[in-house]
Order: C-alpha cells, then structure tokens, then sequence
C-alpha cells in the first residue's frame, strides 16, 4: 500500500511540473519515429533491425522526457556449453518500454541543429526461437526472458529528422547476450521551433 500511495505522489508532482512548465522555444510535444541497425553484444551474434515509438515532451529548451516503445529483431549463432559456435541459428526478439530523458546541447534557443545526449530506464522481453536443420532432435534452448532495461544514446534532430546512436541493455536469453548497440534514423511529428 505504500508503494501505491508514493507511487500516486511522484506521478501527481510530475503531471503538475509538466502542466506548469514547457520549453519556450520549441513546440512542447513530439512524436519521434525510428529505425536501425542493431549489432547484438556478446560471442557469436549477428545483426538485426530495431523499430521505435517515443512521444516526447519538451519540459525546457534543452531537456525532454519521453517513453520509448522499442523493438529489435537480431539474428544469432548459437552456442554450446563452452561458448563455442556449433551451427544452429536463432532469432531473437526484444520489446522494451523505457523512460528517457535527453539533453539537448544547443547553440541558441529555436535553432534547427540540436545535438542531445540522453538515458533511459525501464522494461523488457526477450525471446528467441533457435533451429538446427542437421538435428531433429535438437531441444531448443532459448526462453523467453521479462527485465531491466536501459539505454544511452547520443544524436541529433535537424528540422524534423533524428539521428542516433544508443546502447541498449536487455535481459539474457539462455546463453545468449540480447544487448545491442543501434544506429537509427527516423523523423519526428511535432516538436520543432515555435515560429
């Protein structure tokens, strides 16, 4: 009960400090919309895709607060008990929700170039599914896999596109690291300077 009343608290202050204050120079929300190339962490991994939602609101010129709804699609190689590779392929799935925040470092208010550097913390899953066409007996070993996640990342918005670079912490799937670093493209609906 007293998780729900501090919880009930924090949200109150943070819905009245965001009511009461929003950027000067720049439209208070936006929509980002991305996608990337993931390269996985860990031995034996591939690559893959990744795809994110992220309203964001603009609390002053240079610092915002979203929450990332993000997916990324990797394919692996797996490994036996040695961490060594022995031919089966897996795809992996991850779906996070995170809460970010970003800095943005900017040279004057309502400029179109805005470098930002951001955190995010929050919620995964991540489930994979492994084949090997040479064994039919093989036991898949890959589950799926609910906790932390994080991320740090590095960019910029120019007029309504996004450029960025994250690392992105997810929960471990059987012997397999599902953390990934990301380099995504994307535009955004909103936002922008106020004209």
């Amino acid at each position: 009960m007293k998780k729900q009343i501090v919880l009930g608290l924090v949200s109150i202050f943070m819905l009245t400090t965001i009511v009461s204050a929003q950027s000067e120079s720049y439209k208070p929300w936006q929509v980002n919309i991305t996608g990337g190339y993931a390269i996985p962490s860990g031995k034996a991994t591939k690559a893959g895709i990744t795809f994110n939602i992220e309203p964001q609101f603009n609390y002053t010129d240079n610092l915002s607060f979203g929450f990332r709804l993000g997916s990324a699609l990797t394919l692996k190689a797996a490994l036996d008990a040695s961490g060594q590779e022995i031919g089966e392929f897996s795809v992996a799935a991850v779906g996070s929700y995170v809460a970010t925040g970003s800095y943005y470092f900017q040279s004057e208010p309502g400029a179109s170039f805005r470098p930002f550097a951001g955190v995010g913390l929050g919620f995964a899953t991540a489930a994979g599914a492994s084949v090997d066409y040479a064994d039919p007996n093989y036991a898949d070993d890959y589950t799926s896999k609910s906790g932390f996640s994080g991320l740090l990342r590095a960019g910029f918005d120019i007029s309504h596109f996004r450029l960025n670079a994250e690392y992105n912490v997810n929960p471990k799937t059987g012997r397999l690291n599902n953390n990934f670093i990301a380099i995504n493209l994307g535009f955004y609906f909103g936002g922008g300077a106020n004209r």
